[in-house]
């Protein structure tokens, strides 16, 4: 067995072959990196590697709204496109707040026996789909386009008196013709959410 040895300033340091509690150094036997390879020790080098990254998600991780699936659209290009090209003057939403969210856009333009038609879908703020058309047709052929309808009153809105409708699938409809433009709000949103929609039309 090695023998400690004596330093300069007259200290004790283990011998070489030993540790610094006097015991003798050693390899790891295989039996020793088994215990290092169990659950635990992995766990135990896992968990400041996880606390980092965890660390990182929460403080790079985007603070945006939580997406509930809707696909939202962007209405000013198709808009301005169909602007130029409807033939008519087009009307469209001015002043919706941002809980309106525009899911689809459609412009169909005029054809040899039609005339142009452009439409907005949106998610109201109940969470209800709510659009409009408008087409320079006549106005029971541009509301033809939702099936028979019937008559249900009228609607003052914004000034402006909208003849109001139920179609067959029990939706409400309201039209409204300016000039030679007809246009039409409907979908599954309430009547006041309708409204507010036909009202923002300018």
């Amino acid at each position: 067995m090695s023998n400690p040895s004596r330093s300069a300033g007259g200290g004790w340091w283990p011998a070489a072959g030993t540790d610094h509690h006097g015991g003798v150094t050693r390899p790891l036997t295989a039996s020793d990196r088994q215990r290092l390879r169990t659950p635990a020790y992995l766990w135990r080098a896992l968990v400041p590697l996880l606390v980092v990254i965890g660390l990182l998600v929460l403080f790079t991780w985007p603070r945006g709204q939580v997406s509930d699936g809707v696909h939202v659209v962007d209405t000013k290009g198709p808009i301005a496109t169909a602007r130029q090209q409807a033939g008519f003057p087009l009307l469209a939403p001015t002043g919706l707040s941002s809980d309106w969210r525009a899911t689809s856009t459609e412009f169909i333009p005029a054809g040899p026996d039609s005339a142009a038609t452009f439409r907005i879908g949106y998610v109201s703020p109940n969470g209800q789909y709510a659009e409009f058309l408008e087409g320079g047709d006549a106005p029971d052929a541009v509301a033809a386009q939702y099936g028979p309808l019937s008559v249900d009153g009228t609607a003052t809105i914004a000034g402006a008196v909208w003849q109001r409708y139920q179609t067959a699938n029990s939706r409400r409809l309201l039209r409204h013709t300016v000039g030679k433009v007809t246009v039409v709000v409907t979908g599954s949103a309430p009547q006041a959410e309708l409204e507010q929609l036909a009202a923002s039309l300018r």
